[in-house]
């Protein structure tokens, strides 16, 4: 589904709303800038090979919890697949190395 580009009238509108509301707190700010980055960090150690939630938060020096939240968020809107197990653990890997990967067999 495709937006709909704003009037300028609208964009003017949902400016002082913003105003009107006092913006977005520094903390906000913060917890998206985190979250850009540990998404962003996960995305990196995913295109090497797949990994475990165990790996990626060892390397990312994350807490196991946080990886596993981020994953999640990350295989709900399609980034990140399961791609098999390790030991007990699911494998996950980028989605585009998954087709890449099926493509090649």
């Amino acid at each position: 589904m495709a937006m709909k580009t704003l009037t300028p009238e609208q964009k003017q509108a949902l400016a002082a709303l913003r105003a009107s509301l006092g913006g977005i707190s520094e903390q906000k700010r913060q917890a998206q800038k985190h979250l850009i980055a540990a998404r962003k960090a996960i995305h990196r150690h995913l295109e090497a090979q797949p990994a475990t939630i165990p790996q990626i938060a060892a390397a990312l020096d994350m807490p196991s919890d946080e990886a596993l939240w981020h994953v999640t968020g990350m295989r709900k809107y399609g980034k990140v697949v399961e791609s098999g197990e390790d030991g007990d653990y699911p494998l996950y890997a980028l989605a585009a190395y998954e087709e890449k990967a099926k493509a090649g067999h």
